[in-house]
């Protein structure tokens, strides 16, 4: 048994899965930075608390750890005790060089058993070969006299033949006068618990998205793909933003959806789906 901190278990886990940093982003909804921080024990760079126990638990259970095991440890300062893979070299069993050459004697005669009908076939279908060859060679014609005549009698039928001139089809001009109809704009919201995905098509580019909260209220924000200055802020009733954004896909982390407004354009988006309007929880938005 070995004991490591939480950040060790969480980097050895993920490094376990063969899962890159970018991949973990995109499992978790979790800004990398702040999952590089929670793998390092720097909960220094994290904005508090309440979003610390939330992240190292939405964390633990993508990657199918003991959450409650990992909170309990990050609230007590306790080391967490994991098994270690067990070595069987203790088993391996040391070759002698002379009864490596046997062994190797021993294969080498059992494959020269095995190619040898493949050698033998192979053998026997080169002969056929060369002999349908020779047959060939031995039976071709002296001279090309009947060649040479069928030659100049389909040249002579050719030259003879009468060509007819395509008949253009007169095409019948479209009316330029019609009007263009552009496509109206959509955004098809799913999901449920803590998690909306917003598709939008038919956007207006670039795509801005309007954030804004009810007076009295304050409501921390984290966003990826944007201009967003340092990709995250905490909004107030004096301070709404509207980022742009810069990818096809873009993660909000929400510190909660109580009195906060979202508008992909001018679309407001309903986040009432939300099972908890006052815990932490993420609106995905893809452009089609």
């Amino acid at each position: 048994m070995a004991q490591k901190t939480v950040g060790q278990v969480l980097r050895a886990k993920r490094a376990k899965l063969d899962m890159t940093l970018n991949e973990a982003e995109n499992l978790t909804k979790i800004q990398k930075t702040y999952i590089v921080a929670l793998e390092q024990d720097n909960y220094d760079a994290l904005p508090g608390d309440f979003y610390i126990k939330a992240y190292i638990k939405q964390y633990a259970e993508r990657l199918d750890l003991d959450s409650d095991k990992m909170i309990s440890a990050y609230e007590t300062g306790d080391l967490i005790e994991v098994r270690e893979p067990t070595d069987f070299s203790e088993n391996y069993r040391f070759v002698k060089p002379s009864e490596r050459l046997e062994e190797e004697e021993r294969l080498t005669s059992k494959k020269w058993q095995h190619y040898l009908p493949i050698t033998i076939l192979g053998t026997v279908a080169a002969l056929i070969v060369f002999s349908i060859a020779a047959v060939v060679l031995l039976n071709k014609p002296k001279d090309n006299k009947i060649a040479d005549s069928l030659y100049r009698f389909s040249v002579a039928s050719k030259s003879s033949s009468t060509s007819v001139a395509p008949v253009e089809k007169a095409s019948t001009p479209e009316s330029s006068s019609k009007a263009v109809e552009v496509p109206k704009a959509e955004v098809k919201v799913e999901g449920a618990g803590q998690a909306l995905v917003a598709t939008t098509k038919n956007m207006n580019t670039p795509v801005k998205v309007s954030l804004s909260v009810a007076a009295g209220t304050s409501v921390w924000v984290g966003m990826t793909n944007s201009d967003l200055p340092e990709g995250q802020v905490t909004l107030n009733d004096s301070t709404p933003v509207t980022p742009t954004l810069t990818g096809n896909e873009t993660v909000l982390t929400l510190g909660k959806t109580r009195g906060l407004t979202v508008k992909i354009g001018d679309t407001p988006i309903d986040l009432s789906a939300m099972a908890s309007a006052d815990s932490p929880s993420t609106l995905t938005i893809k452009i089609e």
